[in-house]
């Protein structure tokens, strides 16, 4: 009942209804005070066609197309209505706006670091570097193979804060985590270190009271909402951030797969064993997490006087591997982690290694990994035994099997869930942060990742993946062959509708 209760009075539901009235009351609207009906309705089908016809032409992902495409092909005039408010409505800035500050700051920055490359990966640096992210030297970084690992080094660094610190997640849950993180905060707000905290409205809708920030507020922390969810049909709702950044003092910063939450330390069991991973990083690149975190920041307060000088403490690490922490936000027609996946998984030699939670690709980056295995180049992908979502987990299975037909080694994570977004190529190169291998975290999303070369972390996370495996199973086409006709149904029309997952 206890359950029943806090769904039914839940931010999330209560919202959710409201948009739905809204959509009933305009479709009855529409159809109910049309006095000539047939002429309306040819009229509404030739103006759906002509709709139809542009947005097929447009330069979007042809899965977005189609979808658009369906639903006003079946319902033209509410379609074509919706379809035009949908795509004006966005972020608190216009898109055209959002586009030219976040690159204004980039460039701006970007003059004044010392940029490093190496020609193994030449191209993969030029490409971040021609949308202002730089590489760094002089960074170590220590591998969080879990959750545990992960908050017992957070805490550690986050004791030790002299000046201040930042975080940003898509989630935090009042939690035992929570706490421990909270009241270490409580004490660094009274030496008179800064806190800045940075949580996305819809991830923690359920997760934290309505009017949380405001606590946070009154102990001390400057507090962000990001995108706040409003009762009003908005496509711009779609934009969440879902990045996780830690960056304390300028010294350390840590991002990875890991939100707030007693799950992500097995400390409560949701999904069997909580599989995650992550990393910290210490030295010249947490300035470019410091940056990526101020940008969000100033994005989300309007506040464009930030002092970005006043955080770039300098700390001493001595080590000749290159670090490149990135962003990505959907809204600069870049697809920026989308891209580093394509650069990474079509540079690769001889190995691809992939942890994925979830795995629902488009079109693009689903033919690399079938031309990388058809080319001999030896595909492992680690994706859950036990799902988080039973509907994406559903068009995950129907993307697994197309790829096992090209020799694509595909392994199911038997303890659990695992959580952890890692690429790594030819065990020499790696990719992890918080994008997703799904539509929504390459073409929605505000994600972080960072790209690294360094030999010792990369071996550490080689291990993990060999780790992994041994307690996973590898999937032949048998796993599949019991499915039924009416579930093989339900996949190709979940699959047809993926983009949404």
């Amino acid at each position: 009942m206890r359950k029943l209760i806090h769904l039914l009075t839940n931010r999330l539901t209560i919202i959710g209804l409201l948009l739905l009235a809204q959509i009933i009351f305009i479709v009855w609207f529409l159809y109910q005070f049309t006095q000539t009906w047939y002429y309306f309705h040819f009229a509404t089908i030739i103006i759906g066609a002509i709709f139809s016809l542009y947005i097929i032409t447009k330069d979007e992902n042809p899965m977005f197309q189609l979808i658009w495409v369906v639903f006003i092909l079946i319902l033209p005039l509410f379609g074509v209505i919706f379809y035009i408010y949908s795509r004006t409505e966005k972020l608190s800035f216009s898109r055209h706006s959002l586009m030219i500050y976040y690159k204004k700051l980039r460039e701006q920055e970007m003059a004044k670091i010392e940029h490093h490359e190496t020609d193994d990966y030449r191209k993969h640096q030029e490409y971040l570097r021609g949308l202002y992210y730089p590489s760094f030297r002089n960074t170590k970084s220590i591998f969080l193979k879990n959750g545990e690992v992960k908050l017992f080094y957070l805490l550690k660094a986050l004791k030790a804060a002299k000046h201040f610190i930042f975080m940003e997640y898509f989630i935090i849950t009042e939690s035992k985590m929570w706490n421990d993180i909270l009241n270490v905060l409580k004490e660094k707000v009274k030496e008179g270190v800064l806190i800045r905290i940075m949580y996305d409205d819809f991830g923690s809708a359920t997760k934290l009271p309505f009017h949380y920030h405001k606590y946070l507020k009154k102990l001390g922390f400057e507090v962000i909402r990001f995108n706040p969810m409003k009762l009003h049909i908005n496509y711009a709702m779609n934009y969440r951030d879902h990045r996780k950044i830690v960056v304390i003092d300028n010294k350390y910063a840590f991002t990875g797969g890991f939100n707030i939450g007693d799950e992500y330390t097995n400390k409560k069991k949701v999904f069997g064993h909580w599989n995650d991973a992550g990393i910290m990083i210490e030295g010249k690149a947490v300035w470019g997490m410091t940056l990526l975190f101020l940008e969000n920041w100033s994005f989300s307060s309007k506040d464009k006087q930030i002092d970005f000088n006043r955080f770039n403490l300098t700390h001493q690490v001595e080590n000749d591997a290159i670090y490149i922490p990135f962003g990505d936000i959907p809204t600069d027609n870049h697809l920026t982690a989308k891209s580093m996946y394509l650069h990474l998984i079509n540079d690769a030699k001889h190995s691809i290694d992939i942890t994925a939670p979830y795995l629902i690709l488009d079109n693009e980056i689903k033919t690399a990994l079938k031309l990388a295995a058809e080319s001999g180049i030896d595909v492992n992908i680690i994706v859950p035994s036990i799902p988080d979502k039973k509907l994406v987990y559903m068009v995950s299975e129907s993307y697994v099997e197309e790829l096992m037909l090209y020799g694509v080694n595909v392994y199911k994570y038997v303890p659990g869930f695992i959580h952890s977004k890692m690429i790594i190529c030819d065990k020499e190169v790696a990719m992890i942060g918080s994008s997703n291998l799904d539509f929504r975290s390459l073409y929605m999303h505000l994600e972080n990742n960072l790209w690294l070369n360094d030999t010792q972390t990369i071996e550490k996370m080689n291990s993990y993946i060999e780790e992994t495996k041994e307690v996973s199973i590898k999937l032949t086409p048998k796993h599949f062959k019991k499915k039924s006709i009416l579930y093989r149904m339900i996949q190709t029309i979940l699959k047809g509708f993926s983009p949404l997952l």
